[in-house]
């Protein structure tokens, strides 16, 4: 798969210069020859401080004299890295996945770890994974993130949701899509979500991005209805949103208003953050499963209070982390984490998704799990509305 119509460098660090040329050959041949050198981390930090506008992906050693891997991850969360990053190295695969433990703890955008040596095959198989993220050259400091900016582009309407499929795991039927807000630009690429969010819940806005999302989602929906689509949509609730006590009802008429139900939507809350301001976030949640919406804790077995969130919370849903069914293809632990997990949810008698599916291994222990529904890159990426469109009109019971 070639990344020719991307835009953007690929920075390769590492001290071999055997191994930069061969990594270096390797993305020539899948088409990508925008390529930045380095053969340390404080040269890698130069070059990347020069040159952040047009790096697209980081490739770095793990192992290097005077700055390791581990240090440069540091100062990259430092500078707000906002491009990819893929970390290689001939060490153990224990070490390996604890790396990318850090990588995912400093909020850095991984697409995977390779062993030394790596196959052209497995290179491309996770650059392949760009053509799926939003490449932004915007920063947290720009002032396309300030809150007049962001008034600006909620008023426009500038902000879409881009519907992901969750598949029947046994039949890989489509049943829901989970609607993701994206901020395409005018001239082309996309501010990511990691950016825009938290500029927007700092800003105060939060409830206004929830409620145009809402009110596109439940459009969208109404459309597929007219297709003969039918199925469930999910909605991500930012915690500042659950906090304000008005929230269900003005969601439940904006539903009404539109002429669908409360069950035709899950609500997803990302339950590492279930514990802020907990009072309030358990009433209006408790009012939104009152009026018959669908309950989902997002991001399971991430937080530090999954259980408590369980028994207090009336959840019908319970989301597996991604981390986890990626990891679990060469970690025994990741494995029985999973498989922890979706035996509690089924024996809370709750419906178990899992995300983050990407191969067929995957999908085959998700299945052997217990699991219900998946999600992931298997099956599909986040898409636009007209995309997810056809590629659900394209779904049969043969496939």
């Amino acid at each position: 798969m070639s990344p020719t119509h991307l835009d953007g460098a690929v920075l390769v660090v590492d001290d071999d210069h055997f191994q930069q040329e061969l990594i270096g050959q390797q993305l020539r041949d899948i088409g990508w020859t925008d390529l930045l050198l380095a053969d340390s981390g404080d040269a890698a930090l130069q070059i990347y401080d020069a040159h952040r506008g047009r790096i697209r992906l980081v490739i770095s050693d793990l192992s290097m004299p005077d700055m390791d891997g581990l240090v440069l991850m540091r100062h990259f969360a430092k500078r707000k890295l906002d491009a990819a990053l893929i970390l290689i190295s001939g060490v153990s695969d224990e070490i390996l996945n604890s790396a990318a433990g850090l990588a995912s703890a400093h909020q850095l955008r991984l697409l995977g770890v390779l062993s030394k040596p790596n196959t052209p095959e497995m290179l491309a198989a996770l650059v392949s994974k760009l053509n799926h993220q939003a490449f932004s050259r915007q920063t947290s400091s720009d002032a396309s993130l300030s809150p007049e900016r962001l008034r600006l582009a909620l008023d426009n309407d500038e902000f879409v949701p881009w519907f992901q499929p969750k598949v029947n795991a046994q039949t890989c039927m489509p049943e829901a899509v989970e609607a993701l807000a994206r901020w395409p630009r005018s001239g082309g690429g996309m501010v990511g979500p990691g950016q825009f969010i938290p500029a927007i819940e700092n800003a105060g806005m939060a409830d206004a991005l929830f409620y145009a999302m809402s009110r596109q989602v439940i459009a969208a929906m109404k459309k597929w209805r007219q297709q003969g689509i039918r199925l469930k949509a999910a909605i991500n609730l930012s915690m500042d949103t659950a906090l304000n006590l008005d929230m269900p009802e003005h969601l439940h008429t904006l539903v009404r208003d539109g002429g669908l139900q409360p069950r035709d939507f899950i609500i997803e809350v990302t339950e590492s953050r279930l514990m802020v301001e907990r009072s309030l976030a358990m009433e209006s949640l408790t009012r939104l499963s009152l009026m018959g919406f669908t309950l989902s804790i997002d991001d399971f077995g991430t937080g530090y209070s999954s259980l408590v969130q369980l028994i207090d919370l009336p959840f019908r849903e319970l989301k597996i982390d991604g981390s986890f069914v990626q990891r679990s293809s060469q970690e025994d632990k990741a494995k029985t984490i999973l498989r922890i997990s979706a035996s509690l949810g089924k024996n809370l008698n709750m419906e178990v998704t899992a995300e983050g599916v990407e191969t067929l291994e995957q999908l085959s222990y998700v299945r052997d799990c217990g699991c219900d529904t998946v999600q992931g890159y298997y099956f599909a990426a986040p898409m636009p509305f007209d995309a997810c469109t056809q590629w659900l009109l394209a779904q049969t019971p043969a496939q």
